[in-house]
């Protein structure tokens, strides 16, 4: 059979419909089962603690070779009462437990089947009475996604960032390590007595190398940062920004209601870490020496550490599941907490070896965690079983200790070798701990644990001033109705068609987001305008197209389907290149970077649909029906017929000249090229006398008079707070590193304005210690006024060194001061109110070092939290983003050579990109030199020192793919104007590019509105932002027709011994 013109038309044509569905499905229904997740995870709160656990069931292992997914075996048949008894109570208590399901809303049940069923009803009917049946399944398909955006928009939850609505910012230390330090004591105390046991220490060098570096624990905070990101803001699109805070961790959440807020910190304090340990047995002759040291340890010590060695460990344990005849276990009373205790082995089988935990189901039909090891995880796990197996001798068998962060959830009997695959379940196990607990694996075992209460929980303000956020929207709405309007006058009912495709396109993005529970920032708000102008370039394509079929001398029908046909494909290929680069955005971006990938990838998807399809149904519609009889455009580019290429040698040398200045004006401005985003800084938190609060907008212009000004000045309104009752505490964070220097800066600026500290003594009592110690104290309370907040106390190493700068001046510097809280941690900067003073003086000295001490503070301001910050981009994140681009490049050559059958094509085009990125680095280079060097220039132009931000790069990947897609309108009427010829000539590449210039300057225009309406009045929120866009956006266009064009031309010319074939064509272009 013949294939023919037509099949191969209607093939394309289906292949087009199946990739427009599967793109409006693949932006829609992600988001959803992301929404459903994350509902399903809040829920897990109304929980008091996850305890998931397994108890011995009557089922053998198989063999590793026809291995069920299962840990669980056989039971122990000497103790079924101990077996059946936690079953029956657990399931009691779950069943007591379970939260009420909250009233089923029959409103929205009947809006969602509505959005369902009267889509479909209506597409029929209306396809009837235009008589046109084939298009009931497009009508209905389009009425469907309207329907559901409207209602996702109109139910929705709109969330502003912290810039826009301000937020929660929590400050956490990391949790002591105190394996680590046991190691390390119990390796003293072996040195000290057994100087020869260093010898036997070679002889265990893979061993004691480990142990060596737990005893030296160094936490990579970067790889912290990066776990907790994935724990509570996996997509980046809920804006939640995590920083290094000077050791310390600290997260700025958008705000946020109790149960939400409660549902986070409890992501972010679970360590997440998942172990298999062996349960020390007391029926077993070989653990009777191990459990009689264990039991020896005091209760606040964990870990049996023999020769620099861990060999036990107590943990808690479900108590539900072990009750007191267990014999499974070794217990102890430790305080308020039952410790169970755990055998170490060589192996240590943890959850970093898992590669996917989901949820699966046992035989009684209950959830369980269904989990999935590595090859390296697999062999660790059959030789952690395979060497605790049934003895067939004796009968005598082990069982397999479940821990989940540090606490014995289950220990199934073990009868069989398990290797990659495995079961965690239990009758005390409900959906939603299943759900949690599955959500925690899968995100990753935090590499070092945070303690559970932050040392800081505040109320902060919106990050932008009120003028800058009403500055901002106004600009975003004016450029978006900009837009419309040119659309409207260029095109006319095209434009009216296009308009509608906006609005679509804006309603279907809009909706994916509310479903993402994204925050919508100031740079996010602008980046979602411009997705959507830049959406205009495919309808701008389309009715090109159609005016040339219409000047060929087609009819009306026929112009609008060759329009789309033909334009459809150069649509395909320009989008596919720029999803590329916001996929590998999304896979190696942070925070906000990763939410601009998500918003580009599903802008493209959007309106790719509303463009492609949605138009096309509108304009066939309206000529079949003959509501239109003709199109009208106006036509501000008329048939030109200019040499461009013969401009090729002038432009290059340009570029080479803006390129090498603008990287001279890199290297010249080097890191103060790079804003806090990068390089971190400094944040402290003051607090105003009462009399001397002042509104958010006074305090940023009183600071902006000093030298903080040109370092990144950022000041947050702290609590809540009105116009009758201004804030009185604020955190002023900036780029200058230096926290003493900031804090000197701020005092000398609010001078007798600040707050100072509040000190009260108690009286001084003598005391004595177990072991000897003896002397007075003085109990010391701090802040205490109506002031201060209750977290406004005074650290534990603050309040030792100003009593050890006592002692040395009082003439006592040999005394070592104790400073006593009973909630305090060794090494924790948490700020307490109450701390009592010990010193070994008597009463009197006692007095006189605690009133030195009150003289001193009462005398200075207090800076609640003051410490280093680091940059929202970590080292390593940078590296990964280079990496990234270098990926994508590649990609995009791959996918070009791909499309136009040689490589050439795609080495041209990023070319052209690498010009564009450059160009616009440099103009941001530059920019502080123009400031200092022509200020009046500078300030017509509105250009500031602008620096490298992370809505800067979000920016470069915007200009990467706005200047992909004029690039690839170029090559495709290239290709087209070459035909079969073997060779490409000048004349093809000028007569390309005149074919298809008004679509490019249009293009250029429609985005360059929308950039340049943010620019000149979108406010100091979004003005770096617009920057590199308006740079962009020209230096695009310019690369599309002077770069990209003649790279082209030589690289298809070239013969192998360098010189280029048809020199004639290309002379006579020239």
């Amino acid at each position: 059979m013949a294939i023919t013109q037509t099949s191969f038309d209607s093939a394309r044509t289906a292949l087009v419909r199946l990739f427009l569905v599967a793109a409006l499905l693949g932006a829609v229904a992600p988001t959803q089962l992301l929404a459903q997740a994350d509902t399903a995870e809040a829920t897990a709160t109304q929980t008091a603690e996850t305890a998931v656990a397994s108890p011995d069931e009557p089922e053998a292992e198989k063999p590793a070779d026809q291995q069920a997914p299962a840990t669980t075996s056989s039971t122990d048949a000497a103790t079924p009462a101990a077996d059946d008894a936690p079953t029956k109570a657990t399931e009691a208590a779950a069943e007591a437990d379970a939260p009420v399901a909250p009233p089923t809303n029959w409103g929205m049940v009947a809006a969602w089947l509505g959005a369902l069923v009267l889509p479909i009803l209506i597409g029929r009917s209306m396809s009837k009475s235009l008589r046109m049946p084939d298009y009931a399944w497009k009508i209905s398909l389009i009425l469907a996604a309207v329907a559901f955006s409207s209602i996702i928009v109109a139910t929705g939850e709109f969330k502003g960032g912290p810039d826009l609505s301000g937020g929660i910012t929590l400050v956490y230390e990391l949790a002591g390590d105190a394996e680590g330090a046991a190691i390390a004591a119990a390796a003293d105390e072996a040195q000290k007595q057994a100087d020869d046991e260093a010898a036997d220490a070679d002889s265990e060098e893979e061993a004691t190398t480990d142990n060596d570096a737990e005893a030296r624990p160094r936490v990579d905070i970067d790889r912290l940062i990066d776990a907790l990101q994935q724990r509570v803001d996996p997509t980046g699109a809920k804006e939640v920004s995590i920083r290094n805070y000077g050791g310390a961790i600290e997260i700025i959440i958008p705000k946020a209601s109790g149960d939400d807020l409660d549902y986070i910190k409890r992501r972010i304090t679970d360590l997440g870490q998942l172990e298999f340990r062996i349960p020390a047995d007391p029926r077993r002759s070989e653990d009777e020496r191990i459990i009689e040291k264990s039991l020896a340890l005091s209760p606040s010590e964990k870990l049996l550490v023999e020769n620099g060695t861990p060999r036990a460990e107590w943990v808690e344990y479900v108590e539900e599941e072990f009750p007191d005849d267990d014999p499974r276990i070794v217990r102890r009373q430790a305080g308020n907490r039952r410790e169970a205790l755990m055998l170490r082995d060589r192996y240590d089988v943890t959850g970093e070896y898992l590669t996917l935990a989901a949820m699966g189901r046992d035989d009684v039909g209950r959830p369980t965690v269904d989990f999935t090891f590595n090859n390296s995880g697999a062999r660790r796990f059959g030789k952690l079983t395979g060497d605790n197996l049934p003895n067939e001798a004796t009968g005598a068998f082990r069982h397999l200790g479940i821990l989940l962060d540090k606490r014995l959830i289950s220990a199934p009997r073990l009868n069989d070798r398990i290797t990659s695959r495995g079961t965690i379940s239990g009758a005390s196990m409900t959906e939603d701990e299943v759900a949690y607990t599955i959500s925690i694996l899968n995100a990753g075992s935090l590499p070092a644990a945070l303690n559970k209460t932050p040392i800081s929980e505040e109320t902060i303000s919106p990050t932008l001033g009120a003028t800058t956020i009403e500055k901002g929207k106004w600009a975003i709405g004016s450029s978006l109705v900009a837009v419309l309007a040119f659309m409207l006058l260029y095109y006319r009912f095209a434009g009216f068609v296009a308009c509608l495709a906006l609005a679509g396109t804006l309603l279907l993005l809009l909706a994916a987001m509310v479903q993402l529970q994204a925050a919508f920032t100031l740079p996010g708000l602008a980046g979602i305008v411009l997705t959507v102008g830049m959406s205009v370039d495919a309808n701008v394509l389309i009715f090109e197209r159609i005016r040339e079929e219409l000047k060929k001398g087609a009819s009306l029908r026929m112009a609008i389907r060759n329009g789309f046909d033909r334009a459809t494909t150069t649509i395909i290929d320009s989008n596919v290149t720029t999803l590329i680069a916001g996929l590998l955005l999304y896979a190696v971006g942070t925070g906000p970077i990763k939410g601009f990938g998500v918003t580009l990838i599903l802008g493209i998807l959007m309106s790719m649909f509303t463009a492609i399809f949605c138009s096309r149904v509108i304009f066939d519609v309206a000529e079949r029906k003959g509501w239109l009889r003709g199109l009208a455009f106006a036509s501000a580019v008329s048939n030109t017929n200019i040499d461009f290429l013969g401009k090729r040698y002038l432009a290059a040398a340009a570029s080479l000249a803006l390129i090498g200045l603008g990287l001279a004006g890199v290297f010249g401005r080097g890191e103060n090229l790079l804003n806090i985003d990068f390089t971190g800084g400094s944040s402290v938190t003051m607090v105003l006398k009462k009399d001397a609060s002042a509104p958010i907008a006074e305090i940023r212009k009183t600071l902006e008079t000093t030298e903080l000004a040109d370092k990144n000045l950022l000041v947050v309104e702290l609590g809540e707070s009105d116009a009758d009752a201004p804030s009185t505490r604020y955190t002023i964070s900036s780029s200058l590193d230096d926290v003493d220097a900031a804090e000197d800066l701020i005092a000398e600026t609010f001078g007798d304005k600040l707050q100072t500290y509040s000190v009260k003594l108690g009286s001084v009592k003598s005391f004595t210690e177990t072991g000897g110690f003896s002397g007075h104290e003085i109990p010391l309370e701090f802040n205490k006024d109506a002031a201060f907040g209750e977290t406004d106390g005074v650290s534990h190493d603050t309040v030792i060194e100003r009593v050890q700068q006592i002692l040395t001046q009082q003439g006592a510097a040999g005394e070592l001061p104790q400073l006593v809280n009973d909630n305090y941690t060794p090494g924790s900067s948490q700020r307490f109110r109450d701390w009592t003073l010990r010193l070994g003086l008597d009463e009197a000295k006692t007095l006189a070092v605690g009133e030195a001490l009150r003289d001193q503070l009462t005398a200075e301001p207090v800076f609640p939290l003051a410490n280093k910050i680091g940059g929202r981009v970590a080292g390593d994140m940078q590296v990964k983003a280079i990496n990234a681009i270098v990926v994508s490049l590649l990609c995009i050559i791959g996918y070009l050579w791909f499309r136009f059958q040689n490589v050439s094509f795609g080495l041209a085009a990023v070319v052209a990109l690498v010009h564009d990125v450059l160009v616009t680095l440099g103009a941001i280079a530059l920019s502080s030199y123009i400031v200092s060097s022509v200020p009046a220039l500078a300030k017509a132009l509105q250009i500031d020192a602008f620096q490298l931000s992370l809505p800067m790069i979000a920016a470069f990947i915007t200009i990467i793919g706005y200047s992909l897609n004029d690039t690839i309108v170029i090559f495709d009427r290239i290709r087209e104007v070459r035909g079969k010829s073997p060779r490409l000539t000048a004349e093809m590449v000028n007569k390309s590019v005149n074919q298809t210039l008004a679509r490019t300057l249009l293009t250029s225009l429609t985005t360059l509105i929308v950039v340049v309406i943010l620019y000149f009045y979108g406010g100091a929120g979004i003005h770096d932002f617009a920057f590199a866009l308006v740079v962009g956006v020209i230096a695009g266009t310019y690369s599309t027709v002077f770069v990209a064009n003649p790279v082209l031309l030589w690289l298809l010319n070239r013969n192998g011994d360098g010189t280029t074939v048809g020199g004639g064509a290309m002379k006579s272009a020239a």
